[in-house]
């Protein structure tokens, strides 16, 4: 009974569940370890500066530069409970990327335990992945939505249990509210499912059994599989709709959208068309970008290439060999790399500017064939093992060794050591460089202390009207502020600092308020040094982009 107990025991191990608990586990440290320390990015700054003035006004509309409302709606609970820093700012991120490993978990239908494994652990420790699931974005949300969503349908199919098709589509809506490339996703899915019927009716023309034959028996299968969940299809349909309308509505507005028809047409057609339309005016509009696609695919392969080197060349491997092996091809394998060879071309393409974060969508699908690969060279290694074959073990160990020195050397580099060094090529340009935190700390201290106006900005491109009379805040309500981003991500430390912030482009002004701070581009250096009494100051450089649009902070001693 006890040889039992212990075989037991060890088949339970060997299960794909609680090694992913390890996995994801590990993966949740990872991202939180030094989760504060790095700057905000421009975008970073951007957004969580937008969810502290919706915190402070409760008023929130769709405005497609700074994309939907999931996380409007979401992060300020995080804020509430743990308060507002940079730690707390990317703590739903780094939950979301901790938890990810285990979406694998869903594909137990499909793939081999110890695919499934490898799946979860090419998701915990691919370097892009790890480092925007470190950064307050909507990327690795819509990544983790998606690879939910397909994971719940496919385990829905398997198992004819409708809770996962309404779980996955609840997290497919909610990919929808959270950055507008969520369209991209039905379409390369539907480009992927297309390659994988042309496979079939190839090898049904290869055997001679007919294409049109095979073409109508695939559809007719299909048909057949569908026919017992129409109406769970359609009450799916209605349950996305709630969640897309919810998230984009207004608010105050939402919460009387009831009260009469009028406002329930009015919030609905807010949240749907007026929505759409912003979508489009801003996204075919003026922000549209008219790069190279041919530049900006060579700049996104380099990305790739550098930061997901393993995952690239596990996938070919796992691709190569499921479609061109002895075995009976899976079409979630072949599904996958088509869907992520797919996405290098289609973000090259859209792109409006060059950034790594793109590079998650297209390592989570290749996930999947290279955890085929790697389970694959792991069997080779395990059998020569048992088979004493030294040579072959040898081989595949080295490998799998090398593999996971390159991803752990690559991600400490990308994640830790070099996080916001231009060197580093998943570092986007609009990320400040160089060690500002401690300045920012000093203003911290003296916001606090200090009466009056605690930083001034000088310049053209820093100024406000009428911020000397009255403190400028950011709302839903407000027009643009072409300052505000210029100032970026600035604003997000001074306005939960409280820091009393002004501009000016009269150098008059600085010596009239005598700012305890004063903050400029360098080519204004010499104009400030000449108006102030700058012994009085340390005078501190930093980088406001990745490398360029050098920032000058005089910070009083």
């Amino acid at each position: 009974m006890p040889d039992d107990t212990a075989m037991s025991l060890r088949s339970r191990l060997r299960r794909p569940l609680p090694a992913l608990l390890v996995v994801s586990a590990l993966a949740l440290a990872a991202r939180l370890l030094w989760l504060g320390a790095r700057v905000a990015h421009q975008d970073e700054g951007r957004l969580a500066d937008w969810i502290f003035w919706y915190m402070q006004t409760g008023a929130w509309e769709y405005r497609a530069i700074i994309h939907a409302g999931f996380l409007p709606h979401v992060v300020p609970y995080v804020f509430q409970a743990f308060g507002m820093s940079d730690f707390t700012m990317r703590l739903l991120p780094a939950v979301v990327g901790g938890l990810l490993p285990l979406a694998a978990y869903l594909y137990r239908d499909y793939l081999d335990d110890d695919e499934v494994v490898a799946f979860g652990l090419v998701l915990a420790a691919t370097p892009a992945l790890l480092y925007y699931t470190r950064f307050l974005r909507y990327d690795p949300f819509v990544v983790a939505s998606m690879m939910t969503a397909l994971g719940c349908w496919l385990h829905a199919r398997a198992s004819g249990k409708a809770r996962y098709l309404y779980a996955g589509t609840f997290v497919f809506a909610l990919a929808f509210t959270m950055k507008e490339n969520a369209l991209l996703y039905p379409v390369a899915w539907l480009g992927a499912l297309a390659l994988v019927v042309d496979r079939h009716l190839l090898v049904a023309r290869l055997r001679g059994e007919g294409v049109a034959r095979r073409l109508w028996a695939l559809v007719a299968s299909t048909a057949r599989g569908l026919r017992p969940w129409l109406g769970h299809l359609a009450a799916s349909l209605v349950l996305f709709a709630v969640v897309v309308v919810l998230l984009y509505a207004p608010i105050p507005e939402v919460y009387g959208m009831f009260s009469s028809p009028d406002a329930f047409v009015s919030v609905l057609d807010s949240a749907t068309l007026g929505s759409w339309d912003k979508f489009v005016d801003t996204w075919t509009g003026a922000h549209m970008s008219e790069h190279s696609t041919v530049s900006f695919l060579r700049r996104f392969g380099t990305i790739l290439a550098s930061t997901a080197t393993v995952t690239l060349a596990f996938a070919t491997v796992g691709f190569v060999r499921e479609r061109y092996g002895s075995g009976e091809s899976r079409d979630l394998v072949e599904f996958c790399f088509y869907w992520g060879a797919a996405s290098i071309l289609g973000y090259a393409i859209i792109m409006d500017v060059m950034g790594g974060w793109a590079a998650v969508h297209v390592v989570a699908p290749l996930a999947i064939p290279a955890a085929a690969g790697l389970a694959w060279v792991y069997r080779v290694g395990s059998n020569a093992r048992r088979s004493g074959d030294r040579v072959a073990f040898g081989v595949a160990a080295a490998l799998l060794l090398l593999a996971s020195a390159t991803v752990g050397g690559t991600a400490a580099y990308t994640s830790y050591t070099h996080s916001q060094d231009p060197s580093n090529p998943l570092v986007q340009y609009a990320q400040p460089a160089g060690e500002m935190k401690p300045t920012l700390h000093d203003i911290r201290d003296i916001s606090a202390e200090h009466d009056g106006i605690d930083v001034m900005f000088y310049g053209d491109e820093f100024y406000t009207p009428g911020e000397f009379d009255e403190q400028s805040s950011l709302s839903a309500a407000n027009g643009t502020y072409a300052a505000w981003f210029e100032r970026l991500p600035l604003p997000w430390y001074f306005d939960r600092y409280g820091t009393r912030v002004a501009s000016t482009t009269r150098s008059e002004q600085l010596a009239e308020y005598d700012p305890p701070v004063v903050i400029t581009l360098e080519k204004n250096e010499a104009a400030v040094r000449a108006t102030i009494d700058a012994s009085e100051y340390d005078v501190r450089h930093y980088q406001g982009y990745q490398s360029g649009r050098p920032l000058v902070f005089f910070v009083r001693k």
